[in-house]
């Protein structure tokens, strides 16, 4: 870690709350077992700090009395090095602070993306591994740890037969030009065949266990008449919204400017969607030079278009289809000053976000649908849906730049991945604006974006509540849509827009007083949680 013991315990004191990168431990009898939990959490993650021998931040980071430093660093050290599977990559050693006192740190880094999860060996992988939510270890769902089990090797379920399906429900328009594409590239394979023949040659049919010609996943998203009929929620989302944050309404009290969903196919929910947004857009219309003797009219959109398709097409090429994420759909958030595109699923593979962008940086979690989309062109325009050359990202960069906007910003969860496009802030213009260079801009996304699909439907239900703040007004609006009770850390991760611990606290200790939230235990229980009243 970067940062120094004594900047960090300064910082501490100034927030007077720990964070979702920093842990600290009293440990005045010796090592904590609840250490493990939050070396599993931040190996998982994008690492951190334990610090051990300090009070807690709301006491002021003081010394321990009677810690013992040699022995908690050999405890730490045996602990994490026998007890955790597989080994951390962590860095523990003894610190001084304040004179001669003396404390142990512990700097984890986060774990190799082909070895997650790391877990607690005693309680077995699906109960030992864990995750860090704000200032909280909470334990991962079956679903996140297949997630992380599926970097160890290639998903396959884009290859699945879907028995219930055959020829018929197939698009003629997509087969004929995905077949006239195949014969082009390789005649010598697919020249005499018929379409029918081309479809069992390239394995987009295949026999399963009756004798029958059925379609794939892969091929009946990339090619089907309406996939849907299958798999309801295996479409897009694009919602319209008439504020900055979830819940805003317009004066007749319309929670959405417009709301979408795309169907069909790719080649057709990709077409849906980029109407939508087109649509809905603010543009600028500019007269510019036309070659060397005159002047033409150029207009330009919000976010440039190129960068929107190219995520759209990853976020559909790349989203988890496994069974447990077939109730999700892509989903597009257009607000006034930024546009949000979320993809079930975590980042596949040994890339973070951290990656992005770099030269031949490339995983693909459905190889087998990316091949699909590589060689099927748009009827309509032509072009191939998709590249899968490692192109994408790179190209989103460089049109972000090229139209003076602020470079994405990039969250990585286990539930899904998420870009944030922005606009240049208030009173900078975009031709003012200054993007970062492109091996710095993959930043974290804002926690206020981090919602699910049933808060988008549910939000704007409540959304009068006199006298309280926007932040606590959210948190009111979320519990209710949540419908169970959860604890601080979750309600800061999700609804906290930012702020700290001690802020979020602050608030609920309001909400509650107002009788809009009930807390489930005593104030000082660690089992505390909250529900809306």
């Amino acid at each position: 870690m970067e940062t120094n013991t004594a900047e960090l315990i300064e910082n501490l004191r100034c927030s007077q709350a720990e964070n979702g990168q920093v842990e600290v431990k009293a440990a005045a009898g010796g090592f904590p077992k609840s250490v493990l939990e939050t070396v599993s959490a931040f190996a998982n993650g994008d690492g951190g700090t334990i610090l051990l021998g300090l009070t807690d931040p709301a006491e002021g980071l003081q010394p321990v009395e009677g810690f013992n430093a040699q022995a908690v660093h050999d405890a730490s050290v045996e602990a994490i090095r026998s007890k955790i599977t597989p080994r951390p990559p962590a860095d523990i050693h003894i610190e001084p602070v304040e004179g001669q006192r003396r404390i142990v740190r512990i700097d984890v880094l986060p774990g190799d993306p082909t070895q997650k999860p790391y877990y607690i060996e005693a309680h077995g992988m699906y109960n030992g591994s864990y995750q860090r939510v704000g200032e909280a270890d909470i334990r991962l769902t079956k679903y996140e740890i297949d997630r992380l089990l599926e970097n160890r090797s290639q998903p396959r379920y884009d290859e699945e037969l879907i028995s219930e399906a055959s020829f018929k429900d197939f698009s003629p328009t997509l087969v004929s030009a995905y077949v006239a594409r195949l014969r082009e590239e390789q005649p010598r394979v697919f020249a005499a065949l018929s379409d029918r023949e081309v479809l069992l040659q390239a394995r987009i049919l295949r026999i399963d266990s009756q004798g029958r010609e059925v379609p794939t996943l892969g091929a009946l998203l990339a090619m089907g008449s309406y996939p849907q009929a299958f798999f309801p929620q295996l479409m897009m989302s694009v919602v319209v919204l008439p504020g900055e944050e979830l819940g805003e309404v317009t004066e007749d009290g319309r929670r959405f400017l417009d709301n979408h969903s795309c169907t069909g196919p790719i080649p057709s929910m990709l077409d849906e969607a980029m109407g939508v947004l087109v649509r809905n857009m603010r543009k600028t219309s500019t007269m510019e030079g036309l070659n060397s003797s005159g002047i033409g009219r150029v207009e330009r959109y919000e976010y440039p278009l190129e960068a929107i398709r190219e995520l759209l097409v990853n976020a559909l090429m790349h989203r988890d289809y496994s069974p447990g994420a077939r109730g999700s759909q892509v989903q597009v958030e257009l607000y006034t000053n930024r546009l949000v595109v979320r993809s079930p699923g975590g980042i596949y593979g040994a890339v973070t976000i951290r990656d992005f962008g770099q030269p031949g940086v490339s995983s693909t979690r459905n190889s087998y649908l990316a091949s699909i989309l590589t060689d099927l062109p748009d009827p309509g325009t032509g072009r191939l849906i998709a590249e899968n050359r490692a192109s994408g990202i790179p190209t989103v960069l460089r049109a972000l730049k090229d139209a003076g906007l602020p470079a994405p910003q990039f969250a990585d969860r286990l539930l899904y991945v998420q870009v944030t496009l922005m606009q240049p802030p208030q009173g900078v213009s975009s031709t003012e604006q200054k993007t970062a260079p492109e091996d710095k801009i993959q930043q974290v996304t804002p926690s206020e974006n981090k919602h699910s699909a049933d808060t988008v439907e549910l939000a704007g239900a409540y959304a009068s509540l006199d006298g309280l703040s926007e932040r606590q007004a959210g948190i009111v609006r979320g519990l209710r849509a949540q419908g169970e009770a959860v604890s601080a850390a979750f309600i800061q991760e999700h609804w906290g827009r930012g702020a700290s611990r001690t802020s979020i606290t602050n608030d609920l200790r309001g909400l509650v007083d107002a009788k809009l939230i009930v807390p489930t235990a005593p104030p000082r229980s660690k089992n505390r949680k909250y529900r809306a009243a």
